[in-house]
């Protein structure tokens, strides 16, 4: 058990990384994604609980309503 508990803790500290790079990223260009829904999809995309094209997608439909 103490095992998956710390490939556990290892991925979502993985996944924290990830969306810590990408908003320095955007910070550095002036940008920020203060939408709660799209900021939900980089933390299920970064966990890996999202394909790319998963996430994309439903984006999308957040973004434009359908």
């Amino acid at each position: 058990m103490a095992r998956s508990t710390t490939a556990t803790r290892g991925a979502e500290t993985d996944a924290e990384e990830r969306i810590a790079f990408a908003d320095a990223a955007l910070a550095l260009a002036g940008h920020q994604v203060t939408d709660p829904c799209l900021n939900d999809l980089v933390a299920r995309r970064a966990r890996g609980e999202l394909s790319g094209d998963e996430a994309r997608e439903l984006g999308r439909k957040h973004i434009l309503g359908r």
